[in-house]
């Protein structure tokens, strides 16, 4: 409507005299008084009792006075420019900004250089008599001072309402719908939650978010944008009704990261620098603010750490390849811990190919060497040996927990030991190091040591520091993930009797039951027949040994069955035979 009023205007050549209203949503909490159409009455009947013969009513509803991005302000200046604006009136300073430096700009030297008559009724500013505006810097220091008290009001309250495990967020997460219109409590969306479902569902089977979102596209699921314009009526941002099922991998990244889905609250995910700059930056995660359980979930924990593991650990399959394989990201060097490469070509038979360790592939035997398995013998040893295992979990349960927890309480124990007493070298080492840095800064002063020797050991000394700044905190995270990582027998055992029937190996179930696969190497060069371990760590569990005592098996009453190392001979045995 101002935009209207602008070229009319300015079509018209004649100079108006502006009644410029302005309102924000805090302003709004004040009451009435300050509302538009009061504003409006209120210069409207100031312009004609003062002899204002061609006033032009323009307003901002809904905009902030601390920054001037304002559709009729910005009007406004362009009819200045155009020297169309004899005379700009205002309720009071405030109603022109909160912001004191750029009010006493305008007012002080914008205003005067262009001959703009400036009035603030109630504050009784006008720029033709001299000492009415003798109090302005003091106005607009209140003005904005109030601004910034203004702002710190609302984040407290917007700190409280997150931390109550209120949404502050407007647009429901796509799954779910609004209780009703007057609530902002999320319920699942029938029509949509189930899409939710499968794509976490292909997200455990190994797909990756873009495979995720072709597939959406090919079956015609509408996007989020286009569902939720067609329910409810209301176009959101980027919506394009041309394309409604052109989903793309970022949409789907972000439901597989999103915690709502679990049936949590995440709010202070973003904020504006400060209440002068509103340019939107992303908290990190350390200030963001959890709620856990504040309405139905969709997704179960078990399926969301399915996920968030298949996310972290997943590699993009080379370009020949339509998808990564079967054990992409669980399967690492015994010797150097980087990960198996699997490598196959179009030339290859599928019983053709082959782990390789990554650091052999990029440095050479010098580095490390290829501890080369077949993708098929590792595939039938994990299978039979997660079979083996289920099979105990879920005969035998009191004797496997028992066994479990027996062989877990001193591995476990050692690790954490080991873990703790570097971690607390790594500390010692960055206290000393700062008091060596005094000391040497001290003797630096007191010209025992020159400015070129404090320099070259001071940035030693700064270096080291960085190092242990960055490796402190990721040893700490390790020791509580050891801490949190005691054998949850309960859970495996759980899982396992669910699983009865494993006739074949699938990304879902390798993630479920398996956290990662450490391929060794052969002895002796070029060995392809020699003994090769293959340690299976299991979640929840770790390690269950292959070869059990006979004690073991006897107190477990469980059936022999094949070690990993006889399992491997066998099909070396098989391969050479063929």
């Amino acid at each position: 409507m101002a935009s209207q009023i602008t070229a009319n205007i300015i079509k018209n050549g004649e100079p108006v005299d502006i009644l410029y209203g302005r309102l924000s949503q805090e302003d709004d909490h004040a009451g009435d008084s300050n509302s538009i159409v009061n504003q409006r009455s209120y210069l409207e009947k100031y312009a004609a009792d003062n002899g204002f013969q061609n006033p032009v009513f323009m307003a901002d509803d809904g905009y902030s006075g601390t920054n001037f991005d304002r559709p009729a302000w910005q009007d406004i200046v362009t009819l200045i420019e155009a020297g169309l604006v004899r005379t700009l009136i205002v309720k009071d300073m405030s109603r022109l900004g909160r912001e004191y430096l750029k009010v006493g700009e305008l007012t002080e030297l914008y205003f005067p250089s262009k001959g703009v008559r400036f009035i603030a009724v109630n504050d009784g500013v006008d720029s033709l008599v001299e000492s009415s505006s003798d109090f302005n810097p003091i106005r607009n220091w209140a003005n904005e001072l109030h601004a910034k008290d203004t702002s710190r009001k609302v984040r407290s309250v917007k700190r409280m309402q997150a931390e109550n495990g209120e949404r502050l967020g407007g647009k429901p997460p796509y799954g779910y719908r609004k209780r009703d219109d007057d609530s902002k409590r999320l319920v699942p969306d029938e029509e949509t939650k189930g899409v939710v479902q499968r794509i976490f569902k292909l997200c455990a089977e190994g797909k990756g978010p873009n495979q995720i979102a072709r597939i959406l596209r090919d079956d015609h699921v509408l996007n989020p944008t286009n569902q939720y314009y067609q329910q409810t009526g209301v176009a959101c941002t980027r919506l394009d009704t041309t394309r409604p099922y052109n989903w793309c991998g970022a949409t789907v990244a972000n439901i597989l990261s999103n915690p709502v889905y679990l049936g949590h609250t995440l709010n202070m995910q973003s904020s504006t620098l400060s209440y002068k700059n509103k340019q939107i930056f992303h908290r990190p995660p350390e200030e963001q603010v959890l709620v856990k359980n504040t309405h139905e979930a969709i997704i179960d924990q078990e399926l969301w750490d399915t996920v968030q593991r298949v996310r972290e650990h997943k590699r993009r399959p080379p370009k020949h390849m339509d998808a990564p394989g079967l054990f992409a990201g669980l399967v690492y060097c015994a010797d150097c811990g980087g990960y198996m490469v699997l490598c196959r070509t179009g030339k290859m038979k599928l019983e053709q190919y082959y782990f390789r360790c990554s650091t052999y592939g990029k440095r050479g035997k010098d580095a490390c060497t290829a501890h080369h398995i077949t993708e098929a013998n590792l595939n039938a040893i994990v299978l039979d040996d997660l079979r083996r295992v289920t099979h105990f979990a879920r005969t035998k349960k009191h004797q496997f927990a028992a066994y479990i927890n027996r062989k877990n309480t001193a591995q476990l124990r050692k690790e954490m030991t080991a873990t703790q007493r570097e971690l607390d070298k790594m500390v010692k080492r960055n206290s000393d190091l700062s008091v060596l840095f005094k000391r040497l800064y001290e003797d630096n002063v007191l010209g025992k040591i020159s400015n070129e020797q404090f320099r070259m050991l001071s940035a030693d000394y700064n270096t080291e520091q960085k190092q242990l700044a960055a490796a402190i905190p990721e040893k700490q995270a390790k020791l509580e993930k050891l801490k949190a990582s005691a054998a949850n027998v309960d859970a495996f055992i759980e899982k396992a009797s669910r699983y009865t029937d494993i006739t074949e190996l699938t990304p879902e179930l390798l993630w479920l039951f398996i956290e990662r696969i450490d391929i060794g190497e052969r002895p002796g060069r070029y060995n392809r027949n020699g003994m090769q371990e293959v340690r299976i760590i299991y979640r929840d569990i770790g390690v269950v040994d292959s070869t059990m005592s006979a004690e073991d098996a006897e107190s477990a009453e469980v059936h022999f069955i094949p070690s990993l190392e006889m399992v491997v001979q066998q099909m070396a045995a098989q391969t050479q035979v063929s």
